[in-house]
């Protein structure tokens, strides 16, 4: 089921992980191509060095892309099984002051998934996004993993 995007939006930046992180969902597109978030410095999120938390940031990274496939896919009605099946992080530099991240997904990628689909019934993709300071300076990149397949239920009795 899809939710509206202003539902999408205002529950995802109430659930606990990404709340009490500060981590905020500024902006989703149309189509869910693109989302943009930004990570707050502020209390709950920094350490002894007054930066943001390493776990803050990849916190932050975890749940966009899945979630733009899940909408994409469900606006062309295909019911699909996805997640975040792997995830790597680069802290670049420290993270001392706010950090917005750009979540972007192409249709050269959906055309590519939606053939893997086609032909296999499951896909994986990279995807790469960076956590960038009011600087402009990347502080944090990371790559992320997503797994998509077919929503095939099949009849398990025992």
């Amino acid at each position: 089921m899809q939710v509206p995007k202003f539902l999408l939006k205002f529950v995802l930046n109430i659930f606990p992980p990404l709340l009490f992180n500060r981590i905020v969902l500024k902006e989703i597109s149309d189509d869910f191509l693109e989302m943009k978030v930004v990570i707050r410095r502020a209390l709950f999120n920094i350490n002894f060095h007054k930066t943001i938390f390493g776990g803050s940031i990849f916190s932050a990274c975890d749940p966009y892309f899945p979630t733009m496939y899940y909408h994409i896919f469900a606006n062309k009605n295909r019911k699909l099984i996805i997640w975040l099946k792997s995830a790597e992080i680069q802290y670049l530099h420290p993270a001392d002051s706010s950090l917005k991240l750009h979540f972007k997904i192409t249709e050269k990628d959906i055309n590519l998934a939606e053939k893997t689909l086609n032909e296999k019934g499951k896909f994986e993709i990279w995807h790469t996004v960076e956590g960038i300071n009011k600087k402009g300076i990347v502080c944090a990149r990371a790559k992320m993993q997503v797994y998509l397949r077919d929503d095939v239920k099949t009849d398990v009795r025992f």
